[in-house]
């Protein structure tokens, strides 16, 4: 499938229609599925209804709004009015059907896109790789012996093997940033409250945003979902943007700090060459890119698990004792971890999560945008939430996604090649906290040069 910004141009010219992409999209995942197992739920039937309404609404001039007929993937960590949620985890029940829709997913609608299924997720978003104990393991479609990164697998690689232009995922550590970069997308973390979301366990550190194929597909659908919702009480205050003209911008000017490594932890050859790559596209096309770790006033390691486990036990905490029985034992052992944290610790951990937000604040007085890895390797056997030898519990060899969830800065994983065994190879860039333009137009130019 092509671009949701080339479908609607063919929509515009009548030289395409909804009824045929989503008769293509749903024959491509009857053939693709069953070996790489990224969507958990179709809504064939309602799809092309909905696909039928759009037709004719374009047929007449009138289309609903700016996603009119673009096919779109839902993680199933998100509601979607009428389609089943099991959040990955056998301790929900397989007839749970919302009656409302996600923020996120209020806005996709409201813009007249099809919501066409749910996408793989592990339970409640528990792990850098894509695997359930509902609905099995997610493969990467570049190689199905490999992870799909995680917890977005599902969405990423319905998207890498073009299915749809556009699925959303969410971001509590790395979530959409890792499976972008492992299957050769775009994925971009916004800065916290740019895109409503319901408040909940998981809040400040987690946010939903859509994932595509290209910087502008997603520059167009946040000119839809970054709209206000009322049950976001921490969203940003709105201001009507064109993000795909802020994207357009370009680089020049702008001061570009490269770092290959955080807290010691260094990136293999493979991701170093992409940001090699990535620096002289973003210094030809204008921007002066520096080596420069930032100064860190803390490793953000101890304070993460500190968050990542008592987010856990919070969520089990909401659920009966039969429901918190079934979860999965990544999720058990979170929050068996979380009962020796004492309120010491928590307070502990949220000044040096305050710590490393000023000291980020500070660093892009200096340097507008941060070039760094996803992820310090390349990925690893499928099932498994961390290469060998590390434990599925550690995170300590992977660095550089987390720390962005805790300062609230937008960051994103753009595609900037291959390696030599032929898989994608993402880098990450990030921006102050509220420029999310930065990262968007820093995105574009790698995009556009590597």
């Amino acid at each position: 499938m092509t671009t949701a910004r080339a479908l609607l141009a063919s929509y515009q010219a009548r030289t395409g229609s909804p009824v045929e992409v989503v008769r293509d999209a749903l024959a491509a995942i009857t053939t693709d599925n069953p070996g790489v197992n990224a969507w958990v739920h179709i809504a064939a039937e309602t799809a092309r209804s909905a696909a039928a309404a759009s037709a004719a609404r374009w047929e007449r001039g009138t289309p609903q709004g700016a996603l009119d007929g673009v096919p779109v993937a839902v993680k199933d960590l998100l509601a979607v009015m009428g389609q089943p949620m099991r959040r990955g985890s056998e301790a929900y029940p397989p007839d749970f059907v919302p009656v409302e829709d996600s923020p996120i997913v209020a806005r996709l609608r409201e813009a007249g896109a099809i919501l066409l299924g749910k996408t793989a997720t592990p339970d409640a978003g528990c792990k850098l790789d894509t695997s359930s104990l509902v609905h099995g393991i997610t493969r990467n479609p570049f190689d199905t012996a490999l992870t799909a990164g995680g917890s977005s697998g599902g969405s990423a690689a319905a998207l890498a093997l073009g299915h749809v232009p556009v699925a959303i995922g969410t971001d509590g550590a790395g979530s959409i940033r890792v499976p972008a970069s492992y299957c050769g997308v775009f994925g971009m973390k916004p800065s916290i409250g740019r895109i409503p979301a319901p408040v909940g366990p998981f809040w400040p550190h987690a946010v939903t945003g859509p994932m595509t194929r290209t910087v502008l597909d997603t520059a167009l659908v946040w000119n839809v979902v970054t709209r206000p919702d009322a049950r976001d009480p921490y969203a940003l205050p709105y201001a009507e943007t064109d993000w795909v003209a802020e994207a357009r911008r370009g680089v020049a000017g702008l001061r570009v700090a490269l770092a290959t490594s955080f807290h010691g932890r260094n990136a293999t050859p493979e991701i170093a060459a992409g940001l090699e790559r990535a620096a002289l596209a973003l210094s030809q096309a204008g921007a002066f890119v520096i080596r420069r770790e930032p100064d860190w006033p803390c490793d953000p390691l101890t304070a993460f698990m500190v968050f990542w486990r008592c987010m856990y036990a919070q969520s089990v905490a909401m659920m009966p004792p039969e429901q918190a029985a079934l979860i999965d034992p990544a999720v058990k052992r979170a929050v068996a971890a979380s009962a020796g944290i004492s309120r010491a610790d928590l307070q502990r951990a949220m000044t040096e999560r305050d710590a490393l937000a000023s000291a980020m604040a500070r660093f892009h007085q200096d340097y507008d945008l941060l070039l760094c890895p996803v992820m310090p390797c390349q990925p690893w056997a499928a099932g498994r939430a961390a290469p060998a030898p590390f434990a599925e519990d550690d995170w300590s060899w992977c660095p550089f996604t987390y720390l962005f969830n805790m300062t609230r800065q937008p960051a994103a994983s753009v595609p900037a090649g291959k390696d030599d065994s032929g898989m994608p190879v993402g880098v990450q860039i990030a921006a102050a906290y509220g420029r999310d333009d930065l990262v968007l137009r820093a995105a574009l130019v790698v995009e556009q040069r590597v």
